[in-house]
């Protein structure tokens, strides 16, 4: 019976340091780099989405609302024959995303060597991970995330 016991403790014991040692705990630095490349994936997208707009705005040969209309019809050939799409609207509305497909792909690279030289795989991969589960890592995160959005860009981007 002491012998039950006595396992029953252990095991408890064991199995509760193997829980504790899942919940890591993250510093302040390890936030703010995280936040850091977050930030400038984010600040990456909004200007991606200005050029790409003002690409489809300020095009004097396709209208906006053309733009639009062709790319709902999403490469069918059928749907762009019912809208009557010139050869000279299809070349126009290639060129833009031919341009915004390649400006998507060299932000990907550099996010991609972003995360691993900057943040480091493993980090990135169990903060994402914990802080969907953890509310108050989420807090932490996005305290410091707001913290380095209200600071001046005195420093200059990279």
């Amino acid at each position: 019976m002491y012998k039950n016991v006595l396992l029953v403790v252990s095991l408890s014991v064991f199995s509760g340091s193997v829980l504790a040692q899942g919940d890591k705990e993250y510093s302040d630095e390890e936030l703010k780099t995280y936040a850091s490349v977050m930030k400038w994936a984010k600040d990456e997208k909004s200007s991606m989405t200005s050029i790409y707009n003002g690409w489809i705005n300020g095009n004097e040969d396709l209208e906006a609302a053309r733009f639009v209309k062709i790319k709902s019809a999403k490469g069918d050939s059928v749907k762009l024959r019912e809208l009557e799409v010139t050869s000279e609207e299809l070349l126009e509305f290639t060129s833009i995303i031919d341009r915004y497909d390649s400006m998507v792909a060299s932000f990907k690279v550099i996010y991609t060597t972003k995360i691993k030289d900057d943040i480091g795989a493993s980090l990135y991969n169990s903060l994402r991970k914990d802080m969907k589960k953890d509310e108050t890592l989420k807090a932490r995160y996005e305290e410091v995330l707001g913290k380095l959005e209200e600071a001046p860009e005195a420093e200059g981007d990279e």
